[in-house]
């Protein structure tokens, strides 16, 4: 093997799918912050501008995933596996590879990422056969499965039989000057939240009161002038919009620091504590106004 080889991946399904779901999320979100703006009472144009500001999230992250798979390819030599994934690096040393296999050919199934059905394979999973399977592919149709020392590698070259050929002359002719190995991390947002459920529970139950507050504040102002919470009199009651601010930063406030604190075991005491004092403000501060 002279130089490198490079393999593309089967991208044109899994690049039209994330583009017809971004479509779907700019059309819903488009749609809600123009309905929004039509509506005169507050409560509900707050409600349809929160509702768009909902869809614009999986929109950014559908993007991310179209421009990170238009960008990912795969480069065999004889130093080693280069695993390009959007703007990340892989790198495998040749002396690594212990084994390569069809996926069709184990005889098992493998459990797939959640975005599998849109041509997504990335991320993480273990299984009690293979340990750790790392996913860098588009399709689970001719994937190959790549044995190293410390995970599996699930790939999905669009040339299978040339791919294949490549990293077995790679693995023949060995190394000269190996490669250093190089990893990617591939924890999803929702496998960090799932596996850290009782820290961010509470996070994401305060971050959904303020928004409530928001809603509220909106229905407020259009039926009273003057609005009263505990001692303290807003008028006029456009002014009580400083309760869901403050609250909001404060959320945010307690998500930054509880998030850094977890990282040392020494704090993560503190970080549950902040976590889960994190939605009061907002809870009570919606009794009140409710109250009022």
């Amino acid at each position: 093997m002279n130089g490198e080889q490079t393999f593309q991946l089967p991208k044109k399904r899994t690049i039209l799918n994330l583009l017809v779901l971004c479509i779907f999320m700019m059309g819903v979100s488009t749609g809600s912050f123009i309905i929004g703006s039509t509506l005169s009472n507050a409560g509900f144009r707050i409600l349809a501008y929160i509702t768009g500001m909902i869809f614009l999230l999986p929109l950014f992250i559908f993007l991310f995933l179209t421009f990170q798979i238009s960008r990912s390819f795969y480069g065999i030599n004889r130093e080693g596996l280069t695993i390009h994934w959007g703007f990340q690096k892989m790198v495998i040393p040749i002396q690594e590879i212990e084994w390569i296999r069809p996926y069709d050919q184990m005889g098992y199934t493998i459990p797939t990422p959640g975005l599998a059905r849109l041509g997504v394979f990335s991320g993480k999973i273990f299984t009690s056969e293979l340990g750790n399977v790392l996913f860098f592919a588009t399709r689970q149709q001719d994937a190959y499965l790549i044995g190293t020392s410390q995970e599996v590698l699930f790939l999905s070259p669009s040339d299978i039989q040339t791919f294949q050929k490549g990293i077995q002359e790679a693995v023949y002719q060995g190394s000269i000057t190996p490669l250093e190995r190089k990893s990617i991390n591939l924890e999803s947002p929702i496998r960090t939240i799932r596996s850290n459920f009782s820290l961010y529970f509470p996070l994401i139950i305060g971050v959904l009161f303020d928004l409530f507050l928001f809603i509220v504040y909106g229905f407020i102002t259009t039926q009273k002038t003057t609005f009263q919470v505990g001692l303290v009199l807003f008028e006029p009651s456009s002014s009580i919009i400083i309760l869901p601010i403050l609250s909001s930063f404060f959320t945010i406030l307690s998500i930054l620091v509880s998030l850094r604190l977890y990282k040392e075991k020494s704090l993560r005491l503190y970080a549950y504590l902040l976590s889960y004092s994190s939605f009061l403000l907002p809870m009570l501060l919606g009794v009140a106004i409710i109250m009022g």
